[in-house]
């Protein structure tokens, strides 16, 4: 009976890939490291940690992949596919939060359908009023948001038991500690960056993803994210709309298609005003629209 009569097809997702091989993690636990057939190649497909994939193995235990599924996201750095959380970090301390970067990241998440999850790192002795400050920023934006401490351990059990069955990445600001979070969750050494005294600036030393298993049973990206995004991930239109806090002003504007910028009879603009809506996140949020609409502008320039 030859080799190729003995493949037997299966499922799994792929966890790692390094020079053409990618180790499949079935839902048995096995791992199993099978070549991409030549077919994604000519339909310039290329396997990503986070794939959710068809192969085969044959009578030598040679494995082959023989489908990528249909993708629900895709992420570009780190390169990781059907992302299902991205946790969201930023510091209590130092550097200074960039919340304007955290807004993006939001942005992101709402345009990707993958659900954020806020992490302030560096709560060494328990949440700081500098946590509770950024927690209040967030309160009607973010479904979870914990305050934790890589370093001591502050708050880390109850973010793992989040991470439970989902495919995890991190991203955030650099020298917010990406890369301690990862190690604190999976017990790793990875390298990480430092945090200059003089100009307050990270380094990271981002080389590839791997999707490790989490031991409440979900997959964490070892790679942190991206420290920034080149562009705003949504038209001025979609923008007001990808606002939770925003959600139950729908419709109650004088305009339809408000903005809710200087438009009269604004009633985001009036929750605001009233307290009811973070002054300090509509400030950001005012800001990142206006640069939505002047990207659009000189793009039909």
């Amino acid at each position: 009976m030859t080799g190729a009569s003995l493949e037997r097809e299966r499922t799994g997702r792929i966890i790692k890939g390094v020079g053409g091989f990618y180790t499949v993690l079935t839902p048995e636990n096995e791992r199993v490291v099978c070549k991409a057939r030549g077919l994604f190649r000519r339909q310039g497909k290329t396997p990503l940690p986070g794939d959710a994939v068809e192969f085969t193995v044959n009578g030598r235990q040679e494995g082959y992949l023989k489908d990528i599924l249909p993708r629900r996201n895709e992420l570009l750095r780190p390169a990781v596919a059907n992302v299902d959380m991205l946790l969201i970090a930023v510091s209590a301390s130092e550097p200074q939060p960039d919340l304007e970067l955290c807004d993006k990241l939001l942005l992101y998440c709402a345009k990707q359908g993958i659900r954020p999850v806020l992490v302030i790192n560096k709560c060494d002795s328990g949440e700081s009023r500098e946590a509770a400050a950024i927690r209040e920023q967030y309160a009607g934006a973010v479904g979870s948001a914990a305050a934790v401490s890589a370093r001591t351990g502050y708050g880390m059990d109850a973010l793992a038991e989040l991470l439970s069955g989902s495919v995890i990445c991190l991203a955030g600001q650099s020298a917010v500690g990406k890369s301690s979070l990862i190690n604190a969750l999976l017990g790793l050494d990875l390298e990480t960056g430092e945090l200059s005294k003089k100009t307050e600036r990270g380094r990271h030393t981002t080389r590839h993803a791997e999707l490790i298993p989490t031991p409440s049973g979900g997959l964490l990206a070892d790679t942190p994210g991206f420290s920034m995004l080149e562009s705003i991930p949504a038209e001025p239109e979609e923008i007001p709309l990808m606002y939770p806090e925003f959600a139950e002003y729908n419709g109650c504007c004088r305009f339809i298609g408000c903005m809710h910028i200087s438009e009269p009879d604004c009633a985001v603009k009036a929750a605001v005003a009233e307290g009811r809506i973070n002054g300090e996140r509509y400030a950001r949020y005012v800001k990142i629209a206006k640069e939505s609409i002047e990207a659009r502008r000189h793009r039909y320039d």
